[in-house]
């Protein structure tokens, strides 16, 4: 029974690695759309909050530039929400690319949400690294006393 248990913290003590390294990469990716958008001419433009297409649950928002309509989730907005359906709000478009939206001129909020799962990373890293110390400290503590 305890080699299946051991086998099974070994499986999860991978599986958080995992996780920890996938969190780790988010939030680098959210950090570089930040950087590769924060100093792109912007235009605030008024727009109103829709259903997305995708998935129903996320809001999305309705605007129009440079003549066309374009329905798009902001790319700033991941842990908040937009507010109600049906309301107005400013939003910044990328003036090369009319797709990207902000709800900020600088889309401080990627920093934000980088930060948000960086940390819960390391989080996680902290506590593997200290389970990996405590084990192996009580390893050679036992070895000691069967001396």
């Amino acid at each position: 029974m305890s080699k299946i248990i051991t086998v099974f913290q070994r499986i999860l003590r991978l599986v958080m690695l995992i996780v920890a390294i996938a969190m780790l990469g988010g939030a680098a990716f959210l950090i570089g759309i930040h950087q590769s958008n924060k100093y792109l001419a912007k235009t605030p433009v008024s727009a109103q909050i829709i259903r997305g297409d995708d998935v129903k649950a996320i809001h999305a928002v309705k605007y129009e530039f440079e003549g066309k309509t374009h329905k798009r989730r902001p790319l700033d907005v991941y842990f908040r929400k937009l507010g109600q359906e049906g309301e107005k709000l400013t939003v910044y478009v990328v003036n090369a690319h009319p797709n990207r939206v902000f709800i900020s001129e600088k889309g401080d909020a990627l920093i934000e949400s980088a930060a948000l799962i960086g940390g819960w990373s390391l989080v996680l890293l902290l506590i593997l690294f200290g389970e990996h110390q405590l084990l192996r400290r009580m390893k050679i503590l036992e070895q000691s006393a069967q001396k």
